[in-house]
């Protein structure tokens, strides 16, 4: 019997992987699906840009390959799944508060350090339009990219600004409710009023508009029509 081959999804926190794991695994029996987390949003890094980010997606898939000592022909494809934060947004959108902690609201991004976030989000567009772009990692792994916005939190609980302990509880309760349920989990994310509909490049031309990457969204469910 043939080897099943790898799904390689990677994501930003433990949470994430939480949430995503269990009912992956029962969609996808197929392929044998993985995990890496980045413990972080690399888009975001002060040493990446939209120059190096092909390399920096290849280390985190060679770190995971070398790791399992596997090779190229092992993978079926990488998935990656990022958080929006407001990446698109224009600058009079991400507005003055005295906050520690930076917020994301239906209508713009709240912060103390508005130059920052500005600086941020033009670097972290680019890098994200050009992940849209590769196509593939390792020269031959086909790669694609998906997002959550602003972030997995707000899609799948419906609150962007959760604290540590309030997503690890709530991501335990969400692996609860659709691990055994992946139909009701494909649905879900394909069929409520966050899932944007449309071809790959169209849900990336969507969250590029106006105030779309702060608010409620996510083309995850595109995936499942891919497969």
């Amino acid at each position: 019997m043939a080897r099943k081959k790898i799904v390689l999804f990677i994501v930003e926190g433990i949470n994430d992987k939480t949430c995503l794991e269990s009912v992956l695994e029962k969609i996808i029996e197929s392929d044998e699906v993985r995990f890496q987390v980045t413990n972080g949003d690399i888009t975001s890094r002060f040493d990446i840009d939209e120059y190096k980010i092909k390399n920096e997606v290849g280390k985190v898939v060679k770190a995971f390959k070398d790791k399992y000592h596997l090779e190229t022909g092992n993978f079926m494809e990488v998935v990656h799944i990022i958080d929006t934060d407001g990446l698109f947004l224009k600058e009079d959108f991400i507005k003055y508060a005295d906050t520690e902690k930076t917020l994301y609201m239906e209508d713009g991004i709240y912060t103390d350090n508005v130059e920052g976030i500005a600086e941020r989000n033009k670097k972290k567009s680019a890098v994200v339009e050009r992940m849209t772009e590769l196509g593939s990692v390792l020269k031959a792994i086909p790669y694609s990219v998906y997002y959550f916005s602003s972030n997995m939190d707000h899609v799948l609980h419906n609150d962007a600004n959760l604290q540590k302990e309030e997503k690890e509880h709530l991501a335990d309760i969400f692996d609860e409710k659709y691990a055994d349920e992946p139909e009701k989990f494909i649905r879900f994310l394909s069929d409520s009023p966050f899932s944007v509909k449309g071809t790959y490049e169209e849900t990336w031309d969507f969250i590029k508009m106006g105030k779309n990457s702060v608010q409620r969204y996510s083309n995850f469910g595109g995936y499942f029509r891919t497969r």
